[in-house]
């Protein structure tokens, strides 16, 4: 029995110690400070090779792991190995530019906090629009909050910043914005807007400083300067920054834009509107076409009911005009301003506006389609007694259920639909980032109840960085130093051939699959050699048995032939037929 057991135990040791072969490797890999990973042969069969990893990978950022983990597009059979590979000499060379960039201690300071400066820029840029919104024009006064509510704000925040402060949490915010109302109360509006927009130009200049340190833009050459939208997008904002302190504040107002920039959400919404704008166009282009049939039809037959209600302007005496101003110290002749009529004086005029057929398409357009009923919102009230009613009523309804229902909805219907095809996308990506692996496309469900987790299958076997790793080092090594494996992974690489990329399959997988047979094969194996472990037992049991009963045999007739002899000896000789003598006792 205890033979039995140790059988039993062996067997479990041996099947733990081949399932757990990528631990293995993995620890011997990291013996040696190298990684390992399964590639697939010419003949289909998969191999697992260590390596070791080339000191420039140290300088990848995860900026760029991140980018390229939640960025690379699926091809048409559903793997992104083709565009990973497409990405692996933009991160080779920007591995070596990060490298040139350690020998830069102060462009690396600046490269490395990229992050802070966009986050400064927005902040300072939405300030800078609270003040131009609550106070300007600023020249005249300080707009709709006095000094006493500056003071009261700015000890409000004050007070704010100093719980913050103390909970670590929104401390630096109100601490801002206190500042700068106290600075609006010393400097005046005018002065703050220029240190504000000082500030933001200098930290802009810094941000893009820091992009191109961090990307090497000026490395690429101006070409690829001028392709790069990102930095093309963060000069208009340096410039805009620029026109905002020396042109016009109003400029300023450009900069809020920069929050599509930096949520995706609204970059999303902006996409809805691109991503089909040819259909949108043709749509619109439909619409216009509907526009000019009616207003022909306008303009032919129904050229009298085009009277439109106005409200003129009535331009007020230099008298009304002071009248009208402030009495607070305000300086109203360096303004313009008209007023209307009073609801008493008021006179309703009309015009016509279909005279000619620009103006009846004019009309059309803008008040058509502004209007939830269409142009017979706008047009006159005909009698039901008029011969041309029945055609008004047509054209009215016409004009509505075309243009307004069926038309304007087929734009809102394009824009909505897309919005939502960018959310599935966007959740059926991070979906598959979840629960695909990222080499082999394997799904997670493969993986269930079996010895390698999904997690440890993504980790272990198919590291999607081991493999960028492996692609530097073949471009990095000497070819004189190849191994066999890198000498063929540099050949298909060469090639632009990816087939050594294992795509649905895994080795772990394959090692599970076909011990499906072989453990069954294994198991009546060692059922057999029990079984024949137990035969042999019981042979030699019975063949103990056997020589013992054997023995015991021998011993008994030994031991008969014994006392024959003995009652031989006591009887006499024999007799002359040979045989002995009976003696019987009386």
């Amino acid at each position: 029995m205890s033979r039995f057991l140790d059988i039993r135990e062996l067997g479990e040791a041996a099947r733990y110690l081949r399932l757990t072969n990528l631990e293995q490797l993995a620890a011997k890999a990291q013996a040696f400070d190298g990684k390992h990973l399964p590639i697939v042969r010419e003949d289909r069969s998969m191999e697992q090779i260590v390596f070791p990893v080339h000191p420039i990978c140290e300088f990848l950022t995860e900026e760029s792991k991140f980018r390229v983990f939640n960025t690379t597009e699926q091809d048409e059979q559903g793997s992104k190995v083709t565009h990973f590979f497409d990405q692996t000499s933009f991160l080779h060379g920007e591995m070596e530019w990060q490298k040139k960039l350690r020998s830069m201690p102060v462009l690396y300071w600046f490269s490395g906090r990229m992050t802070l400066w966009g986050t400064i820029s927005f902040k300072l840029a939405l300030f800078i629009n609270l003040i131009i919104a609550f106070f300007y024009p600023y020249d005249s006064g300080q707009g709709a909050i006095d000094d006493s509510m500056l003071l009261m704000l700015f000890w409000i925040l004050t007070g704010l910043s100093v719980l913050g402060l103390f909970s670590q949490q929104y401390g630096l915010q109100p601490l801002t914005l206190a500042l700068i109302i106290r600075s609006i109360y010393h400097l005046g509006i005018g002065n703050t807007l220029v240190l504000l927009g000082s500030l933001n130009l200098i930290n802009k200049v810094v941000f893009v400083v820091s992009f191109v340190g961090n990307n090497g833009t000026f490395i690429m050459g101006y070409r690829a300067m001028v392709m790069d939208v990102e930095f093309l997008y963060h000069l208009a904002y340096v410039l805009t920054s620029t026109l905002g302190l020396f042109v016009h504040e109003l400029f300023y107002s450009i900069l809020l834009f920069d929050l599509i920039y930096r949520e995706e959400t609204l970059f999303n919404v902006i996409k809805s509107v691109t991503r089909n704008g040819r259909s949108i166009l043709l749509t619109a282009l439909l619409a216009l076409i509907l526009v000019y049939l009616f207003s022909i039809v306008g303009f032919l037959f129904l050229k009298e009911d085009f009277i439109m209600e106005v409200d003129p302007l009535v331009p007020l005496s230099a008298g009304d005009f002071l009248k009208s101003c402030s009495s607070d110290g305000v300086n109203c002749t360096a303004e313009i301003g008209i007023r209307t009529s009073s609801e008493d004086e008021e006179e309703v005029s009309a015009e016509r506006a279909c005279d000619t057929l620009l103006m009846c398409i004019v009309t059309v357009m803008n008040h058509g389609l502004r209007n939830g009923g269409g142009v017979g919102d706008v047009l006159r009230k005909p009698s039901k007694n008029e011969p041309l009613f029945p055609a008004r009523v047509v054209y009215d309804l016409l004009f509505y259920f075309v243009v307004i229902i069926i038309v304007l909805n087929l734009i809102f219907g394009v824009i909505i639909d897309t919005f939502a095809d960018l959310r599935s996308e966007k959740q059926k990506k991070e979906e598959v980032l979840k629960t695909t692996c990222f080499i082999c496309c394997l799904e997670r469900d493969k993986f269930d109840n079996k010895t390698v987790s999904f997690e440890e299958h993504i980790k272990l076997e198919h590291n999607i960085w081991n493999y960028l790793y492996f692609i530097v080092l073949v471009r990095e090594k000497n070819k004189t130093d190849y191994t066999g494996p890198e000498s063929y992974v540099a050949h298909m690489i060469k090639n632009n051939n990816l087939d050594w990329f294992p795509r649905m399959q895994a080795m772990s997988l394959v090692v599970t699959d076909g011990d499906g047979e072989q453990n069954e094969m294994r198991m009546l194996q060692d059922k057999l050699a029990n079984t024949m472990n137990v035969v042999m037992t019981l042979t030699a049991q019975l063949n103990e048995l056997k020589e013992q009963m054997t023995e015991q045999r021998k011993r008994r007739q030994r031991m008969g032939f014994v006392d024959v002899q003995a009652g031989a000896s006591g009887a006499g000789p024999p007799t002359a037929a040979g045989g002995n003598l009976q003696v019987y006792k009386t």
